[in-house]
């Protein structure tokens, strides 16, 4: 059973880690209540390109390289098959030499890839409505008949103002060539979330130096810990100074706020997007309009990571993350193992091997997942080494990796998870995927 606070260990922090910012950060005491980490920003990268009213992304079926292959949309994944370049030539580019092309300029034309070749039809506005139009044409991208299921083919159509004609491209925020989001380092504020003391927000100080709007994490707590989430303080800090916004279950001061710890209530993870919602439009926030609300993740720790996995069910959620947990064979905490038939959005499993009381659960719950999934192990790491010791570098480093690569379409983080030289190759890890 995934203990309670007072009978899980708490290994010191160790001064060792393989990514030497991470470490240099968590050796001077950086990442403290109220304190900031210090950082440099930078520029975006590829892009992944998701209909607001489908919430899926626009992709190339079945990874095609055939020039005339219709875009349709389907299930953010990550993939290369997903992942834009926006140039300077307006041109929205995927592989590195195929670009979105317009069959024609007629309603109902088709919008394809085709080799780049500088023609308009070739070229699209990305405009501040939502809407992505053709130069050519003069017509906006479309989801045809309105659709918004897998498969949804894409056309240009007379602008309608229709959800199936507004599109969020979401950029990564790394240096080019080969960056990712473990890159940057933004400055952190730790704060108290307004208007409701459940939760505690960490998010860069200036949102605005981020230069994309910031990707929600909803983060559940070891031991379901609703109350006091101090032992989560350090890895959230390190998440949120690489660009995203964590909205974490508990006071900020550990004051109490009326939820009972102990067993999961993923409904506080979807109560929690519910917050960043209304914070994206409340005046005078500092994350107002600066929210990326179609690209949130829940995610969670041990008895968190069961309600990250229930919460993931939601329709708002893109990606799951679940360290050192997994629903049990029994039930227990009135959670069967199928609830993962539930899941929508690609998950990666976080374990700290053998000597992690939840290694067999994580094993079988990957098992039993049928979407896109990596299981990554660190078997140094036990039950608490990603969250307070020797590991937070490594769990910092895959967690904001599958965040890069799910939420910001990043291809280079991607690579580093899914290719065999990444974090495959980096001792003492052992990463299986399934389903990309």
């Amino acid at each position: 059973m995934y203990g309670s606070p007072s009978t899980r260990t708490r290994p010191a922090v160790a001064a060792g880690g393989r990514l030497r910012g991470l470490t240099a950060l968590l050796a001077t005491g950086a990442v403290v209540a109220g304190g900031l980490l210090a950082a440099t920003a930078a520029s975006a990268a590829t892009s992944t390109i998701k209909g607001a009213a489908s919430g899926r992304c626009v992709d190339v079926p079945g990874l095609s390289q055939t020039n005339g292959t219709q875009l349709q949309l389907w299930d953010c994944n990550g993939g290369s098959n997903q992942s834009f370049t926006s140039t300077s030539s307006k041109q929205l580019q995927v592989y590195g030499t195929k670009c979105l092309d317009a069959a024609g300029t007629n309603a109902g034309a088709k919008v394809q890839i085709w080799d780049c070749n500088g023609g308009a039809n070739q070229q699209w506005n990305i405009n501040g409505d939502g809407t992505i139009t053709g130069v050519q044409s003069g017509l906006c991208l479309d989801a045809a008949n309105a659709g918004t299921g897998n498969g949804t083919l894409l056309q240009v159509w007379t602008c309608n103002g229709g959800g199936n004609q507004k599109w969020t491209v979401n950029g990564g925020t790394t240096p080019p060539p080969g960056g990712t989001a473990m890159d940057n380092n933004f400055p952190v504020v730790r704060e108290a979330a307004y208007g409701d003391n459940r939760y505690t927000v960490y998010r860069p100080a200036d949102p605005a130096a981020v230069g994309r709007t910031l990707p929600v994490v909803v983060f559940g707590n070891g031991a379901c810990a609703h109350t006091d989430n101090s032992e989560d303080r350090q890895i959230l800090s390190l998440i949120a100074s690489k660009g995203f916004a964590v909205v974490d279950i508990g006071s900020a001061d550990g004051s109490p706020n009326g939820l009972s710890s102990g067993s999961p209530i993923p409904s506080l993870l979807t109560d929690a997007i519910t917050w960043a919602q209304r914070e994206q439009d409340r005046s005078g926030s500092p994350l107002q309009q600066r929210l990326n609300l179609a690209e949130v993740a829940t995610a969670g720790h041990s008895c968190g990571g069961l309600e990250a996995l229930v919460a993931g069910e939601d329709s708002r959620v893109s990606a799951v993350v679940s360290l050192d947990s997994g629903f049990f064979a029994d039930g227990s905490f009135g959670y069967s193992r199928n609830e993962l038939n539930k899941l929508h959005s690609p998950v990666l499993y976080l374990s700290g091997g053998p000597s992690d009381i939840a290694y067999s659960n994580t094993q079988a719950n990957y098992g039993l997942t049928n979407v896109p999934a990596i299981l990554a192990v660190q078997p140094q790491a036990g039950h608490t080494g990603f969250i307070t010791g020797g590991q937070i570098t490594d769990g910092t480093t895959a967690v904001v990796s599958f965040l890069d690569m799910v939420l910001n379409g990043n291809g280079t983080a991607r690579t580093y998870l899914l290719g065999p030289s990444g974090l495959a190759a980096t001792y003492p890890w052992q990463v299986t995927s399934k389903n990309f």
